[in-house]
């Protein structure tokens, strides 16, 4: 499953990701000032990160939009923003 986290709704989300196995996570808009703390893979959204101004934590993998409408298609989605 694929999680949209932005960071109004990150508690729910990331709660509900760390119960699925095959959790995969995107920080998204403001979600990319996140450090989630789990041990499963986390993209947040090159443009987002880079509006922000932010570093990404390590262990977060940054992607284009394009990667995530890819990954859209390619998952069932659940989002939390």
């Amino acid at each position: 499953m694929l999680y949209l986290i932005d960071k109004p709704l990150a508690d729910l989300g990331l709660r509900t990701a760390a119960r699925d196995d095959n959790a995969r996570i995107v920080l998204i808009q403001d979600g990319v000032l996140l450090d989630p703390n789990l041990d499963v893979p986390i993209y947040a959204v090159e443009r987002d990160v880079d509006v922000r101004g932010v570093d990404l934590p390590d262990g977060i993998e940054p992607i284009t939009y394009e990667d995530l409408i890819e990954r859209l298609f390619a998952n069932e989605v659940k989002t939390f923003a």
